[in-house]
């Protein structure tokens, strides 16, 4: 089964406001970076907080000629579907998905998706913080933090990683075996 890793950045607070994405996907044992694009904010959401600027560096000017979501989501679809979407804190990655999509009148992807937050808690218990930085640093992944592609491949190499140290190839196997529930957007 393919399993496609997706990490959003926002403008601000607000889910709908992202202003780019990146997309790894995991497919017959082979990870690659699929997938990456700015996003200009729709006009109701395209304020961007000194905060989140501070975070991954993206400014207005960086995003003023990028396509807006509903032109990129139409480039992302191939890599959701037939996919089990994962993302690291997938409730935050998830909420961003769910509201662009609304915010633009797109219909959203029902998508089954499972958080890799919760496969790094439940693999390395004993490990005192499960952040993507972490777990990278820990898996020895190399990790631009913060850029969305970046994020994305890091988080579907935790996933590799996981199955190359359990055996288990089987991506429901895991997750089963690691009490990981997949959830539907």
């Amino acid at each position: 089964m393919k399993v496609t890793a997706i990490d959003f950045e926002t403008a601000n607070n607000d889910p709908a406001s992202v202003c780019s994405v990146g997309i790894s996907v995991l497919e017959d044992g082979c990870p690659e970076e699929a997938f990456y694009s700015l996003i200009r904010p729709e006009a109701n959401v395209s304020h961007f907080s000194r905060f989140n600027i501070m975070v991954h560096g993206i400014h207005p000017s960086d995003v003023a000629d990028a396509p807006e979501f509903r032109e990129v989501f139409r480039q992302m679809k191939p890599f959701l579907e037939d996919a089990l979407i994962c993302a690291h804190n997938a409730p935050f990655d998830m909420s961003c998905m769910k509201a662009a999509c609304l915010n633009c009148g797109i219909p959203v992807p029902q998508i089954p998706y499972f958080d890799t937050v919760i496969l790094s808690r439940n693999l390395f218990p004993a490990l005192e913080h499960h952040r993507l930085n972490d777990m990278c640093s820990y898996l020895d992944i190399e990790l631009d933090h913060h850029n969305a592609a970046s994020d994305a491949y890091g988080c579907l190499m935790i996933v590799v990683q996981a199955m190359n140290l359990t055996g288990i190839y089987d991506i429901e196997t895991l997750l089963d075996r690691l009490a990981v529930r997949i959830r539907e957007l």
